[in-house]
């Protein structure tokens, strides 16, 4: 495959990630009544787990050590975001909680110049204040304020930032199935203490929670995560950052449909701002590639 179009691939797999992404705000809001937050995380990066252990043991190849300790890096940064993000919404809104998760993801960016030598362009930079920008649109309510769950979120949200960074540089030498399968069984094990009463919990699910559970862990918690790492393969961590902003976008989408949530016309707009970003942003480096 040529430079350009393994550049293009790897794009398509990263907005392919961002939309499964995108469904499991709904998937989950309507989980967390049925299944404790730590359960429910646990039990889908569970599932994800196996799902990745099944196929590497049917490829029958070895399994190289690094890979493995790649997975269980990416995984820690991965869980450490999870758990400040949790912890911050307990006394922040879902509202302040998106944007200052997209708003910290943007920092893979300033992370990759000192880290990976990567210097983020003007493009890129006016790229990631234009999608941030958009996020402010769709996520905010006039409730923003830094206290120490906002403080949180955001630093959870530079975890994830990092891990972003972090497989930018573990992701193009890695085989990308056992490093996402051992990020995934690094999130299960991490938080399968915490999730008591597991079984109960799982046994008293419906037939729509079960559908709900499904979509977490094989699209959400194993499709989604493969894509980014098989992206980031190609894509530097600044752009792959910023094509995380995609993800409230079709959070919106999934919400206006199947959440059945209130219209706002400023949504759009917020929206609208950050598909420009990643136009601009694609369209200059397709430019640059092309001379």
């Amino acid at each position: 495959m040529s430079p350009r179009r393994g550049e293009a691939a790897a794009l398509a797999a990263m907005v392919a990630a961002t939309l499964l992404w995108g469904g499991t705000f709904v998937a989950i809001r309507d989980s967390v009544g049925a299944l404790p937050p730590a359960t429910l995380v646990c039990g889908r990066f569970g599932v994800a787990a196996l799902i990745f252990a099944a196929v590497v043991a049917l490829r029958r190849r070895p399994v190289a050590p690094r890979d493995v300790w790649a997975g269980a890096g990416a995984g820690a940064l991965m869980l450490a975001g999870y758990f400040l993000q949790a912890e911050g919404l307990r006394t922040t809104s879902a509202g302040s909680s998106a944007f200052l998760t997209c708003a910290g993801t943007l920092l893979a960016a300033f992370f990759a110049w000192p880290l990976l030598r990567q210097r983020p362009g003007p493009v890129l930079v006016a790229g990631i204040v234009l999608a941030l920008a958009g996020s402010g649109l769709l996520s905010l309510r006039g409730d923003l304020r830094l206290g120490r769950g906002e403080l949180l979120t955001l630093l959870g949200a530079a975890f994830f930032a990092l891990q972003v960074v972090a497989l930018g540089r573990l992701a193009p030498g890695a085989d990308p199935l056992v490093l996402t399968g051992a990020q995934a069984a690094t999130v299960a094990l991490a938080l399968a203490p915490f999730a008591r009463g597991a079984t109960a919990a799982f046994a008293a699910l419906d037939a729509p929670g079960w559908t709900r559970f499904a979509y977490l862990a094989v699209a959400g918690s194993t499709i989604a995560p493969l894509l980014q790492v098989l992206a980031q393969r190609r894509l530097p961590p600044g752009r792959i950052g910023l094509l995380f902003a995609l993800e409230p976008v079709f959070a919106l989408v999934f919400a206006l449909t199947l959440g059945a949530e209130r219209f706002e016309p400023r949504w759009w707009l917020g929206a609208g701002m950050i598909l420009s970003a990643v136009v601009l942003v694609e369209w200059r480096a397709a430019s640059s590639e092309s001379r």
